[in-house]
């Protein structure tokens, strides 16, 4: 006959829990599933590639529409492919000149841009100024349009 003997765990390690003895996936977030994990942390699988693909793809196609080449950049946002990170190129002054670089977000609420939005309002521009550094310059849709159409080769 087996006796039960507890063992003592090496020095710096807790003893493993038996199977019986561990706890349910409810009590320890070590033990969820791989799914709810992921879940819980936000992070992006499949879906969240489609959705910044398809809104990549969109504004590209946008651009072509109004008449300046655009391509989505080779593994954009997956990695840093040629030492960039960026989403678009748009060929602003021509195929012939060097891109202008553009990266894209997308938020399924506007979780981030609604108080950009209410800044904005019915301007045309709106111009963000942190101390020591260079301003950002956010324009609407409509307004990007016209830029465009001046500078357009």
């Amino acid at each position: 006959m087996t006796e039960n003997v507890k063992r003592a765990a090496p020095a710096g390690r807790p003893l493993r829990k038996s199977v019986a003895a561990s706890t349910t996936p409810s009590d320890s977030p070590c033990e969820l599933p791989r799914q709810e994990k992921r879940r819980q942390r936000g992070g992006g699988g499949a879906r969240a590639r489609r959705k910044g693909n398809r809104i990549e793809l969109e504004l590209v196609h946008k651009h072509i529409d109004l008449g300046i080449h655009a391509e989505r950049y080779p593994l954009s946002g997956s990695s840093r492919f040629r030492g960039s990170g960026h989403d678009i190129d748009l060929y602003i002054w021509g195929r012939d000149e060097a891109p202008a670089v553009a990266e894209v977000k997308g938020r399924k609420d506007g979780a981030g841009f609604t108080t950009l939005e209410r800044w904005l309002g019915d301007y045309d521009a709106l111009f963000l100024k942190r101390n020591n550094a260079d301003p950002l310059a956010c324009l609407p849709w409509r307004m990007w349009v016209r830029l465009l159409a001046k500078v357009r080769p």
